[in-house]
Parts: C-alpha cells; sequence; structure tokens
C-alpha cells in the first residue's frame, strides 16, 4: 500500500506541474517545493532573484562590483535581504536608534559614526516603513543618488502589486468580488483600480475586530461593498483565534479570542462569485474546502496565497484540480524573502 500512496503522490505532482501555464510558474513551484521538503533557503533565493525589484537592485549594485554594502536599518527586513541575497558583500548597519553595537557578525553604526567611515559605497534602505524620510535623509547628508538602493520602497511596490497583476486575469463588469482576509483595505482599492471602478459587489471578511475597524474607516467611500466580521471555514461556527490587530491575525487553537466562521458556499447564496482572493494565514485550505460548489460550478479567477504552511505548495492546487479539474494556474512571488507566493487559478 506504501508504494501505491507514493506513487499517487508522483503523479499528483506531475499534474500540478503539468497545468501550470508559463515556464514563470513552473520554476516557482519547483523552488517552493523543494523549499518545503529540505529546508533549503536557496531555493528562495532562486524565486526573489526572479523578480524585477531583485533586478533593479542587482543592476544598482552592478556599479560597485568591489565595494561593500551598507544597510540602513537593524530589523526584520534587513535580516531577509542578507538571506536573500547571500552574494552581497554586506558591509554593516547604520540605524538612527541603534540597540545594539553588532548584528549577525558586523557593526551597527549610528548616522554620526557612519558618515566618519563612510567612502561611497551602495546603501540599502532596508525597512518597508519610513523609507521616504530615510531616503531624504541619506540626501541631506550629500550621498549621492546612485549610491541609494531603495529596498524599502521596491518590498512595498512589490508587495502592493499581488493579486492584480497578471495580465491573463480576465476581467467582467459584473465582477462579484470577495476578498478573504480584508486587513487593511489596499486589496480592495486594488481590486477598484484593476476593475475600472466596474464591478457588481465586494464582499469583505476580516474576523480581527481592531482590522475591520480600520477597514470600515479606509473603505467607507466604497460603493457595493459588505464588510463581515468573521472567518471563512469548512463549516459553520465559532474557532479560537489569535487577534493581534495586524497581518499576523489567525485562527489558532490557543487563541485568546473566539471568532464566527461560515462557508462561502452559504454566505454568497444565489450569487455568481467571479474572483476570490485568500490570505488569511495558514486557513485557505479549509476555506475552499467552505467554497467548493462555488469552485466546482462558477469557476471563479482565484487568488491564493500559498506559503503560509509547507504542504500548501502541493495541497492547495491538488484541492482545486479535485474540485474544478478545468482550471490552469500561475504562481507569481510578491516579495524579497519566503513569504507572499501567491497561486491564480484560471
Amino acid at each position: 500500500m506504501g508504494w501505491r500512496r507514493k506513487r499517487q503522490g508522483i503523479e499528483m505532482l506531475q499534474k500540478i506541474y503539468s497545468k501550470f501555464i508559463d515556464q514563470k510558474s513552473k520554476e516557482i513551484f519547483k523552488s517552493r517545493l523543494l523549499f518545503s521538503l529540505t529546508g533549503d533557503y536557496s531555493e528562495i533565493c532562486k524565486i526573489v532573484s526572479g523578480t524585477d525589484q531583485a533586478a533593479e537592485i542587482r543592476h544598482k549594485i552592478s556599479f560597485s562590483k568591489d565595494r561593500h554594502v551598507f544597510l540602513w536599518g537593524t530589523g526584520f527586513w534587513g535580516d531577509h535581504l542578507i538571506k536573500s541575497f547571500p552574494d552581497i558583500k554586506w558591509q554593516g548597519y547604520v540605524d538612527n536608534s541603534p540597540r545594539e553595537s553588532q548584528k549577525n557578525g558586523m557593526p551597527v553604526y549610528d548616522p554620526q559614526e557612519f558618515l566618519k567611515i563612510y567612502s561611497g559605497q551602495p546603501i540599502f534602505i532596508a525597512t518597508a516603513f519610513y523609507h521616504e524620510e530615510i531616503h531624504h535623509q541619506l540626501l541631506s547628508y550629500g550621498i549621492g543618488e546612485d549610491k541609494i538602493i531603495n529596498a524599502g520602497k521596491l518590498m512595498v511596490d512589490l508587495f502592493d502589486s499581488q493579486y492584480f497583476d497578471l495580465p491573463f486575469l480576465p476581467h467582467a463588469e459584473d465582477e462579484v468580488f470577495v476578498d478573504a482576509g480584508c486587513f487593511d483595505g489596499l486589496t480592495v482599492r486594488n481590486f477598484i483600480k484593476w476593475s475600472g471602478g466596474k464591478y457588481r459587489e465586494i464582499i469583505s471578511f476580516e474576523p480581527d475586530a481592531v482590522c475591520l475597524e480600520k477597514c470600515r474607516a479606509v473603505l467607507k467611500d466604497v460603493e457595493n461593498l459588505t464588510l463581515e466580521n468573521m472567518g471563512l471555514w469548512s463549516s459553520k461556527g465559532v474557532l479560537s483565534f489569535h487577534a493581534t490587530g495586524n497581518s499576523d491575525s489567525q485562527i489558532a487553537e490557543e487563541g485568546e479570542t473566539r471568532i464566527t466562521t461560515g462557508m462561502l458556499d452559504e454566505i454568497a447564496g444565489d450569487r455568481r462569485i467571479t474572483f476570490i482572493k485568500m490570505d488569511i494565514e495558514g486557513a485557505e485550505k479549509e476555506a475552499l474546502m467552505g467554497a467548493q460548489n462555488i469552485i466546482r460550478n462558477q469557476k471563479p479567477k482565484l487568488a491564493i496565497s500559498i506559503y503560509h504552511k509547507k504542504e500548501d505548495i502541493w495541497e492547495l492546487p491538488a484541492l482545486l484540480l479535485e474540485m474544478n479539474p478545468e482550471y490552469q494556474f500561475y504562481l507569481r512571488h510578491y516579495s524579497l524573502r519566503e513569504a507572499e507566493t501567491v497561486l491564480y487559478a484560471v
């Protein structure tokens, strides 16, 4: 029986692979699959290197091949830049409020210390927050624009382009868009921009009460929008939830709050759903199971986050093909680290 299951598993992987329409998707699939199986971060580096933003970074650095590079910012994003670009010669960190003198075996400078030793090396702005302010700060020091690599802006631009940048996604004037994981309302705004304002309805789901209130505030002018304070799941019920008020909120057994969950098949009623986006911190599989009738009978466009769990890369495509074998797939990646890989089904 064991060999039969292995053979079935291999055949399913082959079937998934054959459903990817372009070579870029196939390369991302292979690298994500190997990363899930081995934990080898070089596979993520391959995916990152395929983004336009990584190409821009390497183009700028190419003019200073023999020079070391500084990171401005000692936080989360700098650590991931070091991991994703291991071949760059990192020289040290700079931070406006340094909390340590060394990190990752490199010195950490405050701005005044940095200016004393700076001799024209490229500088990465390694934060997605306040990157514009830091950019102006560097220019005020007399550092040339050609020496500044605003990785923060590149990261934000890359992240913000997800779900709607594929030219292969067909648009209809009667779109009914489901946004599972409304978070800050940005996806709704981007959908409206993508659709040219021509749509029938937007239904957004956000179980985190803090995030929901933010969405209500920033989307109050949006027409034909329904905001649901609940999570999508494979059944109707109540589940434990870890509420953080940010993008890390998720369904969790040890969660300190309780949320209502529902099935999209039931909530949608007689609506014809045309487009579903899901970024719900690992609950994608359960939510898709709760939408299986819509997926089988209506075949909506899908944009599904496929990185929260290591098994997502094979389980989610397999599940979708089981529900509707007519789907074909694209994969795209929207960060300079391991997160933000999206599966498109059309």
